[in-house]
């Protein structure tokens, strides 16, 4: 018995209480089978279950007995990498993140060798942070990084050196390259935007997929400022931003979760109910028609049944003194 349940992530072995597996399996499928580049965007409210689902998907590559691709996955929490940095900055931590693990499986010479030479390249990133503000001077920055394919410090360079990368190391050992992109929805919506827009320059590399942990609701407003408030008339350009970045939207299946088995099982193992007490398909529907099928919102729900319980004790004690206590089935 637990008094109350954190809220984290379905962890990558962990049961699956809300009956998403079938959801997870085609998605590994997809992600196996595709071509690459290939870029696939989880959509869903915050809470929704988006990391839970790619901690399915780092299970299932690590399990020999599920697949013979040979897959080198890295995970990058991008609220971690924005911590006090402009979103340029935070670019500049990811790409070089990624570079690390990629790089990790070569030999100590070249593992050095590769990363002077990426260090080169984005030291002109690392200037945009400082130099945003300063007019002319930060835009003329901007373009030297983003700008002419022929210049050592564009885009296009870091683009050419990743590419080499990936190609060195999927010789060597793998097959494919699968790169998480997880707690965009945790930064201000402006930054996560503006992180998109930069991360889409490199997602176009051989061998890789990456998975975005994207709310649409989030990527909306950070848009707003760019093409106004979402109306019928400008609803393209919001599609078009997306479209430029994904190939497919896996949109998280929460109006399938099975609600009354996952409410069921956290009520139980906070010793709110006995094994069957509660009827699922009325929790479910209660659920439904109330907070939703959110699992962070039914999280929170449960912490405060808890809580109730410890009050109901607390207060039982009490009574015994003066009254008889209450009816725990009339309490619950």
């Amino acid at each position: 018995m637990q008094t109350g349940v954190i809220d984290e992530p379905l962890g990558i072995d962990q049961d699956d209480k809300l009956g998403v597996q079938e959801y997870a399996d085609a998605l590994f499928q997809f992600i196996t089978d595709a071509q690459t580049p290939m870029t696939i965007g989880i959509q869903g409210d915050w809470g929704s279950g988006k990391t839970s689902l790619m901690n399915q998907m780092w299970f299932k590559f690590n399990n020999p007995q599920l697949t013979t691709l040979k897959a080198k996955q890295i995970w990058i929490n991008t609220w971690e990498h924005s911590l006090l940095k402009t979103p340029q900055e935070a670019l500049v931590s990811i790409i070089s993140n990624i570079i690390k693990s990629l790089s990790e499986d070569l030999d100590t010479n070249r593992q050095l060798a590769i990363r002077e030479t990426a260090s080169k390249v984005l030291q002109g990133a690392f200037r945009i942070g400082a130099s945003l503000t300063a007019g002319v001077e930060g835009a003329n920055v901007v373009k030297e990084f983003f700008g002419d394919d022929q210049h050592d410090n564009s885009i296009a360079s870091l683009r050419r050196s990743l590419n080499e990368l990936i190609e060195e190391v999927s010789a060597r050992k793998y097959d494919r390259f699968v790169i998480y992109i997880d707690d965009l929805d945790r930064l201000e919506p402006a930054n996560a935007v503006e992180i998109l827009e930069l991360l889409k320059n490199i997602f176009n590399i051989k061998h890789c997929v990456f998975l975005l942990a994207i709310d649409y609701n989030v990527v909306v407003k950070g848009l707003a400022k760019k093409f106004g408030t979402l109306t019928k008339e400008n609803r393209w350009e919001y599609d078009a931003f997306f479209h430029k970045i994904i190939q497919l939207t896996f949109q998280m299946p929460i109006s399938n979760y099975d609600i009354g088995n996952y409410l069921s099982s956290l009520l139980h193992d906070t010793g709110f109910v006995k094994e069957g007490e509660l009827d699922q398909k009325d929790l479910s529907t209660l659920i439904q028609e109330t907070i939703g099928g959110n699992p962070r919102s039914i999280k929170r729900l449960v912490n405060n049944i808890a809580l109730n319980k410890i009050f109901i004790s607390v207060k039982d004690k009490r009574n015994e003194q003066t009254n008889a206590p209450a009816d725990p089935k009339v309490e619950k």
